[in-house]
């Protein structure tokens, strides 16, 4: 696609960095459009006013563009950074923690995301991270609890029947995904695919996959790095979902 941008000669202030770090998201997130998202980051990345989400996900974004230890870098440097609110605090220590959790990094994982959760013991999405940390470390009785609290917001619930699986409670996983998707959102539609081809269940996986990309979810730009679906790589459905995404070579 292309795209013009137009340049202006004016000081760029604090506000301009960071209504182009937000142009850098939405690209990332909402329209693929990762042409727009590389020019974006150019303007933003290491100037006076970055704000430290734009780190975090210009961290992901290098992340698809294979760079994991730059990736990782940046994702760090924003969770060690001062946010602008309680909330995104949270979030950005707890997305540094869920990318130390795919590096297998357990430790280091488990020490960013109880940071997370001391400014927030209540926050959904850290718990969720917290329930696949504990779940990593073998600790499954603490991953089903954390799951469990996490579940009370339903955009993370899909946490429960992760978390069970792992812990070798396979029935009741399948139970739990019977009735999430009995009443799915868009926000369990990328998460179920993780079950499933957690369950081994490769037809549902790839129709939840193929779900996740009409519904346009967020997290569909790492379907090609998330751990534990590798073994859908192969597909020809996976590969046509990558082909009509246009990923970063």
């Amino acid at each position: 696609m292309l795209c013009l941008h137009i340049v202006s000669s004016r000081p760029v202030s604090g506000q301009d960095v960071a209504n182009l770090a937000m142009r850098a998201r939405i690209n990332l997130y909402e329209t693929w459009n990762f042409d727009s998202v590389n020019y974006y980051f150019n303007q933003v990345i290491g100037k006076e006013y970055t704000p430290a989400f734009a780190y975090s996900d210009y961290g992901w974004f290098l992340m698809l563009e294979d760079k994991y230890e730059e990736g990782m870098l940046n994702i760090g440097k924003a969770a060690k950074m001062t946010a602008s609110n309680k909330q995104l605090s949270t979030q950005l220590k707890a997305w540094y923690a869920w990318a130390l959790c795919w590096e297998g990094d357990y430790q280091e994982a488990k020490h960013w995301i109880t940071k997370a959760l001391k400014i927030n013991p209540n926050d959904a999405e850290a718990l969720h991270v917290a329930s696949r940390i504990a779940s990593g470390m073998g600790d499954h009785e603490e991953a089903i609890k954390l799951a469990e609290k996490a579940a009370k917001d339903p955009r993370w619930r899909v946490a429960v029947p992760l978390a069970l699986f792992k812990a070798g409670h396979e029935q009741k996983a399948e139970e739990w995904v019977v009735e999430i998707a009995a009443d799915e959102t868009v926000f369990d539609a990328m998460l179920l695919v993780e079950v499933y081809s957690e369950l081994k269940n490769d037809q549902k996986a790839l129709e939840y996959l193929q779900k996740s990309f009409d519904l346009r979810h967020p997290f569909m730009p790492w379907l090609k790095v998330i751990p534990g679906m590798e073994h859908l790589h192969d597909d020809p459905r996976f590969k046509t979902i990558v082909e009509k995404m246009n990923l970063p070579k």
